[in-house]
């Protein structure tokens, strides 16, 4: 609120990235107390405690750009590094999320807030990438791309479906070689339209093959297709 309140009238950025809900979920006792009603699990419902936590923080700071003036001058971008599910019986992450090569752990939510030039909606066809949020930036700022970037332009609807698909890794979580990032590499994945694409890196668990999924039909993608 004070980085804020001391721009003035002038441009600025803010970067909110505190470290909600990641682990240790320590959330307030009032949220804890309240979703130890929703589930058997403490666990669980520590985790629950620290999204609502944060779904607050967020609130608060889009409140506060409300009650400035500033909300139609000022684009708001959400994003996250990785998905979770919560183990029900033990503090850390379940298999097939974080991590993962599966969609529990790379599909997160992106979203725009920009009252007056982005029209609400929920999104949960189109295939996105964080690649998208720079173009995004620059052309709401009034530049252009730059030829290198491979992402499109989030706010551009007319082009994000005219892709055929995405593209995304999965690395190792301690870099092995810094030095030389594809030694870091397990899996490459692809989606398209409806379908689910994961190949295995030289350096991943040798018995794991091809997987390809229907990540409509199965989302939990445990049907692998790739043997039909």
């Amino acid at each position: 609120f004070d980085f804020i309140d001391g721009a003035g009238k002038k441009p600025f950025f803010l970067w909110f990235a505190p470290m909600m809900p990641h682990a240790p979920h320590t959330p307030p006792e009032r949220l804890l107390k309240y979703y130890q009603t929703k589930t058997d699990s403490i666990h669980v419902a520590r985790y629950w405690a620290m999204c609502e936590w944060w779904d607050e923080a967020c609130g608060q700071l889009l409140d506060h750009l409300d009650a400035k003036g500033m909300a139609d001058n000022t684009l708001v971008l959400y994003t996250t590094d990785n998905g979770w599910i919560q183990q029900p019986n033990a503090p850390g992450f379940a298999p097939r999320s974080k991590q993962s090569r599966y969609d529990g752990g790379l599909r997160t939510p992106l979203m725009v807030r920009w009252p007056g030039e982005v029209t609400p909606l929920r999104d949960d066809k189109t295939v996105v990438s964080n690649l998208d949020l720079a173009p995004a930036i620059l052309r709401a700022a009034g530049l252009a791309a730059g030829k290198e970037m491979q992402g499109r332009n989030l706010l551009d609807a007319a082009a994000l479906k005219k892709r055929e698909a995405v593209f995304g890794a999965v690395y190792t979580h301690d870099a092995v070689d810094i030095h030389r990032p594809v030694e870091n590499l397990r899996y490459l994945w692809a989606v398209e339209g409806e379908w689910k694409l994961i190949l295995p890196a030289k350096q991943a668990d040798e018995r794991v093959g091809a997987e390809l999924y229907n990540v409509v039909r199965d989302p939990h993608e445990k049907n692998n297709l790739a043997g039909k």
